[in-house]
């Protein structure tokens, strides 16, 4: 089949911006991104706060999105993007090791605060603020001091190199709140959120929505040179049941959604809609470990070789998911690496495992999950029994459940998922490290410590690799932490929403900057 090429040629009217395709072959084909219109959007999780730095659920990220920029953004693959950065250009340097940021003028806060080297100074220590508790405190602990230079020019000082860096600062970390907002709002500001970001917080209903309007004086623009956001208005409901989602979809109720693992095949079939796929969008269903409580790595592989991921996929995520072939850092992420030896569903090693332990009979432990992930632990607990473990099942509300296993240590396993982050250092600093939060033991692991910060320093990714190889040798063959099943997340939308492509992220969280109606 011959590649046939084509002329774009794109007319900008005032509220218009039409893209014409013109093929060799045919007649032009035509889209169109109107500014303007409201877009309704649907989303399963609960959030627990839109504070970038404070909350703890990967939900969050799909409200805080919408209304903040980062120092550093990345496109999903995890390349610095220099357009939508807040930065418009950095430095590293060594002896003394350094990042040096060269920050975008004029650019202010949604309650007028002025975007600068003061702004960045203060978001960076009060992450660091160990008064604080702030999630990405651990990734972000090499930075030893920050610099102002100038008004837009900010220098992080650091304890040595840091070639994870850019990655880190297009997350959690990166986001920048207003310095006043948070002075001002104490408490209350993760449900008032200040950002600089394409969109502004209207109103904030716990449980319930989030309504955002554009920002009007919003900075940035399209690749084409186009203001953004293209979009008056969206609002992110919470909408826990699929078959709500569903019929939310069909009935134009809602404009965008992902769309749930049962109706995959129909949306993609049906005319009516538009879909964009992401392979290995989130680890869907994953197991963590408190090393304090179930202290013999031989306990934890004998359940972690017990459970079937494959019979899960099929019977509670019809097939449409990815059982998973490596660690925590997914296909399509440069550290993914499936050659890495990791449980698999084998229930003859199961039993001698547990024979190691020193219980040929099995054990009886307490997990804790939330109900979304309760079908799925109702058949591991199946499973585990065929060997003759026994486990307790502890349901909580999403928010409850991560405070008993991480804060509290309630609980030996945690049945969870877990967001994409591609930077292998997220997960290393948050999740493995010994200090990190998502590290339910804390327990010292000189090992894995000095592991996680060399392939934090180093820039060759061939030697990252090798690291980070180590680390899921290490973590993966101690059954520390183990994703089972990673999801596919298809995104769902109306015909008369554009630039769906856009819409899932780097971590696959939704991001609405680009995305518009066409009609």
């Amino acid at each position: 089949m011959k590649t046939i090429k084509s002329l774009i040629k794109i007319a900008v009217k005032p509220t218009t911006i039409v893209f014409t395709v013109v093929s060799l072959l045919g007649a032009p084909v035509f889209s169109a991104c109107k500014y303007g219109g409201h877009l309704k959007v649907a989303i399963p999780g609960h959030f627990t706060s839109m504070d970038p730095h404070l909350g703890r659920s990967g939900w969050d990220a799909y409200l805080w999105r919408q209304f903040t920029d980062h120092l550093v953004d990345a496109d999903r693959s995890l390349n610095p993007r220099p357009i939508s950065s807040l930065a418009e250009k950095w430095e590293v340097s060594s002896n003394p090791d350094a990042l040096t940021l060269t920050l975008r003028k004029g650019i202010e806060f949604h309650d007028g605060t002025p975007f600068n080297a003061e702004a960045v100074k203060a978001n960076i220590e009060r992450i660091l603020d160990p008064a604080n508790s702030a999630t990405p405190r651990s990734s972000l602990a090499i930075i030893q001091s920050v610099d102002v230079l100038s008004e837009n020019k900010v220098r992080l000082n650091l304890s040595g190199p840091w070639g994870a860096g850019l990655s880190q600062l297009a997350d959690r970390g990166g986001a920048m709140n207003s310095p006043t907002a948070i002075s001002k709002l104490g408490e209350d500001y993760g449900a008032k959120a200040v950002g600089t970001g394409p969109f502004v917080i209207k109103e904030a209903v716990q449980g319930s929505h989030v309504h955002f309007v554009r920002n009007e004086n919003y900075w940035g623009k399209d690749k084409d040179g186009n203001r953004l956001p293209y979009l008056d208005e969206v609002t992110i409901r919470q909408v826990k049941k699929s078959s709500v989602r569903t019929a939310a979809l069909r009935s134009g109720e809602i404009d965008l959604a992902y769309a749930s693992l049962g109706d995959i095949e129909a949306f993609e079939a049906d005319a009516k809609f538009n879909t964009s796929r992401m392979e290995a969008g989130k680890i869907n269903l994953m197991l963590m470990f408190n090393t304090k409580m179930l202290d013999d790595p031989n306990l934890r592989n004998a359940i972690t070789h017990a459970i079937d991921p494959a019979f899960i996929n099929k019977a509670i995520y019809f097939g449409q998911n990815t059982v998973a072939d490596s660690g925590m850092w997914l296909p399509g992420a440069w550290a993914h690496d499936p050659s890495v030896p990791r449980p698999s569903y084998n229930p003859a090693k199961a039993k001698d495992f547990l024979k190691k332990a020193g219980k040929p009979d099995g054990f009886e432990f307490t997990m804790v999950t939330f109900g979304a992930r309760k079908p799925e632990s109702e058949v591991m607990q199946a499973q585990l029994a065929q060997v003759g473990i026994k486990m307790n099942i502890e349901v909580m509300s999403g928010k409850a459940a991560g405070a008993a296993f991480f804060k509290e240590g309630k609980f030996a396993m945690y049945a969870t998922s877990f967001s994409r982050y591609p930077e292998p250092d997220w997960a290393g600093s948050n999740v493995y490290k010994s200090s990190g939060y998502y590290n339910a033991a804390n327990l010292p692991n000189p090992e894995l410590d000095a592991l996680i910060e060399k392939g934090a320093a180093l820039s060759d990714i061939d030697e990252r690799k090798k690291i980070y190889r180590k680390v899921d040798e290490i973590v993966l063959g101690q059954s520390i932490v183990v994703p089972m099943v990673y999801q596919t997340f298809v995104t769902v939308a109306s015909k008369k929403v554009g630039n769906i492509n856009t819409v899932s992220m780097h971590d696959g969280k939704m991001n609405f900057r680009e995305v518009c109606m066409t009609e």
